[in-house]
């Protein structure tokens, strides 16, 4: 049991007793998730139980780290405001008492705390709203984003947690985007499949929902529709948010310090052939996570996922494969035994906080890889595999609330494609599952995210990456879609063959933060594309000014 104390009417003090409440995970790309990231480079030591690399983080464990950090007395007052957005956001697992002024809300029936619209006993029910508009260089026309819907969260008998998160959007994208849509064609990134809207427009629905509970104090279960995310940088080459949410069993395992996940998962086998004429094949997913702390600062993880899919001679789905259920056992050792070709891809994940103001992270994604012919040096087509490294520098050049991070992403020509027909490929819902654009891409990303004032926060981004696309009827390696055996060529495969693209790409955006989870962003971003094949750029400027309420900022990098 929990423990609020409140002031009611500014003499008396009333103690209110509220049951442990069924836990939930923030959202992915939420305010939370930086907040958080700064804490655990500052104040490692503190709070140990953090595995920053495993995300989205449960509630209980953001609300853990802020009662941790409020133990601080050297905290200025934009670190103050953030504990208390944290310890807010998360209340139900938080013991207030009158001095904090932050949680007081004096419109009565509804926001009986800045962070709840409406509370019923375990039950925190909010709004949810994005309306944005822009203009952009490459049409008059009026760009916007219009979003409404309900977010919920809470428990059923102090056990079980459950979440809910149902939108209705129509948006008129900036043009890169909706070129990306069309190509799918009519899958809204991050999202499904839209309708179209106003000619130029998409008009789509956003759900997930999930539930959760705890099977023994150190095993927690998910399950329902939600997204992972593997990693600690902006992007992941193991796992990401890229593509829409799915179906899974999350079983989340902490053994003294370390952390093993097992994901088992449904996926959409849908290149955007079949959305209208048929149900969309399922392919299905099984993964293992192990993360574990070899000092107090240093992280290193191993991964193992296996894709594929289970189609009868005639079409028919077979379902999942029982045995890769196992949640303890190598999936290649199934895999062989089992006589199958699914898609196995191994790899490791690291991060060294250091100084207080550092952390280097970085993975290694192993596709499929043979040392001799890596070796040689000659650029053999199966060779495939993705590399990323990463630094993160908090309060940087002695400015407090400044941060930059720097990363660097690159795979291989063919990584995590296959030969089944998308069947067993590392894609979903026409969608790659890594790195939003597919394989044989480097890339190098700088971001900056500045604290000026309490509400106010700056963040930018600056993208640069060279990749390589397909001339007509062939296949260099990035389209993670197509089959591999259709390479162009065996030897001399390079990162960035076939029609070279050189994208430079800037997105700035200013957020005034004037009400829990509420914001007025101020937003241009600015992209440049060179082709190789054509010699042509494409520029596009894009601005816009939007209100967000319970919705998270959303970033189309690419």
């Amino acid at each position: 049991m929990l423990q609020l104390l409140l002031h009611i009417d500014g003499s008396a003090q009333t103690t209110i007793t509220l049951p442990q409440w069924g836990n939930a995970y923030t959202p992915l790309g939420s305010n939370s998730m930086h907040l958080v990231d700064r804490i655990d480079i500052q104040y490692n030591k503190t709070y140990q139980h953090l595995h920053s690399t495993v995300k989205p983080y449960l509630r209980e464990d953001i609300a853990s780290l802020a009662v941790a950090y409020h133990k601080f007395d050297s905290l200025n007052q934009r670190e103050q405001f953030n504990v208390n957005y944290l310890s807010a956001d998360n209340s139900e697992f938080v013991t207030l008492d009158e001095k904090s002024k932050y949680y007081r809300s004096n419109l009565g029936f509804f926001y009986p705390e800045p962070a709840t619209f409406y509370q019923f006993f375990t039950v925190k029910v909010n709004p949810v709203i994005a309306n944005s508009f822009g203009l952009s260089s490459d049409s008059s026309n009026l760009r916007f984003v219009n979003t409404r819907g309900l977010e919920l969260r809470g428990s059923i008998d102090n056990k079980v947690g459950f979440y809910l998160y149902a939108t209705d959007n129509q948006a008129i994208f900036p043009g890169y985007v909706s070129d990306r849509i069309n190509k799918a064609p009519q899958v809204v990134p991050g999202e499904g499949v839209a309708k179209i809207f106003k000619e130029e427009g998409f008009d789509y629905l956003s759900s997930h929902g999930y539930i959760t509970f705890n099977a023994t104090k150190n095993i927690a279960v998910q399950f329902g529709q939600d997204k992972i995310f593997i990693g600690d940088g902006i992007r992941s080459l193991i796992w990401s948010n890229n593509a829409k949410d799915h179906l899974m069993l999350k079983i989340n395992t902490k053994i003294w310090r370390a952390n093993y996940q097992n994901v088992f998962t449904e996926l959409a086998n849908y290149d955007g052939s079949n959305i209208y004429n048929s149900l969309v094949h399922k392919k299905y997913a099984a993964m293992h996570h192990l993360n574990f702390p070899i000092t107090k600062n240093f992280h290193l993880g191993l991964f193992e996922t296996i894709i594929f899919d289970r189609t009868g001679l005639y079409g028919a789905e077979k379902g999942f494969e029982l045995n890769y259920l196992n949640p303890v056992i190598f999936y290649r050792a199934v895999e062989s035994g089992l006589g199958s070709s699914d898609n196995v891809v191994l790899g490791t994940n690291w991060k060294w906080n250091f100084l207080q103001r550092f952390s280097l992270y970085g993975q290694v994604v192993l596709d499929e890889l043979v040392v001799g012919e890596l070796l040689a040096n000659d650029g053999w087509w199966g060779n495939k595999y993705a590399i990323q490294s990463g630094l993160k520098y908090i309060n940087a050049f002695g400015i407090n609330q400044l941060d930059l991070q720097y990363e660097y992403n690159m795979a291989r020509p063919y990584t995590y494609s296959y030969e089944d027909e998308n069947g067993s490929s590392y894609t979903h819902y026409a969608q790659p599952l890594a790195h939003p654009l597919g394989a044989n891409f480097s890339e190098h990303l700088l971001a900056l995210w500045y604290q000026p004032f309490p509400k106010i926060v700056i963040n930018n981004t600056l993208l640069m990456a060279n990749y390589g696309t397909d001339p007509t009827g062939e296949n260099y390696g990035g389209n993670v879609f197509l089959d591999y055996n259709t390479y162009s060529n065996e030897y001399g495969n390079f990162t960035g063959q076939g029609i070279n693209n050189q994208l430079l790409m800037n997105d700035l955006v200013v957020s005034w933060q004037f009400w829990h989870n509420a914001s007025l962003d101020f937003r241009c971003i600015y992209r440049d594309l060179q082709v190789s094949a054509s010699g042509q750029n494409a520029n596009e400027l894009f601005f816009s000014v939007g209100v967000r309420l319970n919705e998270v900022l959303k970033q189309y990098l690419y």
